[in-house]
């Protein structure tokens, strides 16, 4: 006679690695972890500031001027307003906008323009137009110049509107585009804060 010995169902499962645990749901496009790309900008206050020392809080990373009328401001405000609602500190996230328009956002310029958003730890990031077309390109972002009518300074700028969500360990975990709402930065934010 031929016996089978059978495992409890609960004691397979438990079996198996750790490696097969389920995946953060994102509402945002979820990215494979991975080291999101280092760069060092000067800050708003005139300081050196590098994503990899952000390592522990999470950032979101996000590209735009402070010129912009509409999905620049609109963005940080939805971003600003998510950390405040699960009451992230400044310890714990941050918001970082690189600008793309480096020849008018110097420091002094971009420290003005953040403070109207309150809510959450933003820094504002320039350098020179090599720098932001380096970041530019780390992060497959694009900028262009649309000149206006009335002289060099009279211009605008066109450029991805993505918001990139860097976990503690500093990697990238999802990406957002500017249409989406308040609650999902928000949900999205909340995983990672946990």
């Amino acid at each position: 006679m031929k016996r089978t010995f059978r495992l409890p169902l609960a004691v397979l499962l438990s079996a198996l690695p750790v490696a097969c645990a389920v995946s953060p749901h994102f509402t945002g496009t979820a990215l494979p972890p991975s080291p999101a790309p280092n760069f060092t900008l000067t800050s708003d206050i005139g300081r050196s500031w590098t994503l990899a020392a952000q390592r522990g809080e999470v950032v979101a990373l996000l590209f735009g001027f402070t010129h912009c009328t509409d999905t620049c401001p609109d963005t940080l405000a939805r971003l600003s307003h998510a950390l405040q609602r699960d009451h992230a500190t400044a310890k714990t996230a941050e918001i970082a906008f690189v600008t793309v328009d480096p020849l008018r956002d110097r420091p002094a310029v971009m420290r003005k323009w953040i403070r109207q958003f309150s809510g959450a730890k933003i820094v504002g990031l320039t350098g020179s137009q090599a720098q932001i077309d380096r970041v530019e390109h780390l992060y497959h972002v694009w900028s262009k110049k649309i000149p206006g009518k009335r002289g060099s300074d009279d211009y605008d700028e066109e450029h991805s509107a993505f918001t990139f969500l860097i976990d503690r360990s500093g990697d990238e975990r999802v990406v957002h585009s500017d249409d989406d709402s308040l609650r999902d930065f928000a949900a999205d934010l909340r995983t990672l804060l946990q």
